[in-house]
Parts: C-alpha cells; structure tokens; sequence
C-alpha cells in the first residue's frame, strides 16, 4: 500500500512548533555609538549636522570649553539637533599631568559654557586623548557632577582620522570592519578625511544592520 503524503499529526504539530519558534527569534541587534571630539569645528560643523539630520541618526558632540565660548551658535545647533553633548575640557590638556584643582576647572569652565550656550548640562565627560583614571574621574565628578563614559566596557575603534596619514580607504575600513553590539567609533570633527568618508561609511553600517545610538541610549540598553 502506498505511503500517505501526509504527516502524522505529532509531527505537523512539532513542524509547527520550530516553525513557531524561528518566527518569534528576533535578530540580533548591533548598535553603533559615533563619537565627534574636538567641536565645535566652524568649517564642518554644519555639514556634519546636514549628514546627521539626512540619516535620520543621533550621535556625540564632544565640545571643548574654548571652542563653545568661540562659537556658542555651534553648540546650540548640535543641541537643537537633538544630539547629546560631552563635556571634552576647556583646553584639550593631558589632564592625568594637572592637579585636581586644575582638572576640576577644566571641566566646570567647560560645563558653564556648554550651559551658557544651550541651556542643557553635558550628558557625559570625556576627556581629551582618553586618558583619565580614578583621580581624574573623581576631580571630574567633584566640579560637574558628571561621569566618563565608560568606553572601557564597549567595542571600542579609533578611527585615527587625527593621523594626517591615514587614506580614506582606511577610515572607512576601521569604521566598518568587526562591528558588533555596543561598538564605539571615535573620529573628530576637524580632519577632511572624516567629511569626505562618514558617508559611505553610514552607508554600509546601515548595510550591515547597525542602529545608531548614543552614549546614554548604549549605556542605558535601549
């Protein structure tokens, strides 16, 4: 006698259930948190926003104190972009060489200026060439109430666009190669090479299927 075409019902129920199963598995997310030191950057900060706004994404602005009180219009564009800001020092010192009283002033001058400019505090400090530690935190803490994002616990790549040496073709691999959930990608908003590839290199993170965050909306899980 010939076989029936069809399955049993323990097995169509079983079939079901993995199908099921796969439906209700959603992928896995990979959120990419861009960072832009040194702003604001009269020459650039414009276009930077334009791309920003076209690509429907939020990123970082790290602002440094001088650079606000130069050009507060600067600042209060980046915030009325609905970007967050970062508190980037006042002078761009090596702050792990200063006395706590120095460091302190670094960081309030800047957080009065960024206040000055937009009306908003600082999300986050973060400190020029990254290097801090518990004492720079701590004085840090004392003069702003903020903290150091801590991209210690991220993914972390320097786009080195600081580097007058590095290509496009570089940047643009730094920023898109190994990327996974939580990823920082620190670039500045000063150097040519960062306008002229951010584009591209959006293009193809969105590609892959990144979502674009900030530094609260990464530390926060969202």
């Amino acid at each position: 006698m010939a076989r029936s075409p069809l399955l049993p019902p323990l097995a169509c129920l079983f079939l079901a259930t993995i199908l099921s199963l796969q439906a209700s598995v959603e992928p896995a997310r990979k959120r990419v948190a861009f960072v832009l030191d040194d702003g604001p950057v009269p020459e650039h900060n414009a276009a930077f926003l334009a791309l920003f706004a076209r690509e429907h994404m939020h990123v970082n602005f790290s602002l440094i104190g001088k650079n606000v009180v130069a050009h507060p219009e600067l600042a209060r564009a980046v915030a009325a972009a609905g970007h967050e800001i970062n508190n980037h020092s006042f002078t761009h010192p090596h702050l792990k060489t200063m006395a706590d009283a120095d460091i302190a002033r670094e960081a309030a001058d800047t957080e009065a200026a960024i206040r000055q400019a937009t009306g908003k505090e600082a999300a986050w400090f973060w400190s020029p060439y990254l290097e801090h530690d518990a004492r720079v935190d701590a004085a840090v803490r004392r003069a702003t109430g903020l903290e150091h994002f801590p991209f210690e616990h991220s993914h972390f790549i320097a786009a080195l666009d600081w580097d007058a040496t590095t290509t496009g073709e570089k940047f643009r691999a730094l920023c898109t190669t190994g990327i996974v959930d939580g990823t920082v990608i620190l670039i500045h908003e000063w150097p040519e090479v960062t306008l002229a590839n951010l584009p591209a290199v959006i293009t193809e993170l969105k590609k892959q299927g990144v979502e674009f965050v900030t530094f609260s909306e990464l530390a926060a899980g969202k």
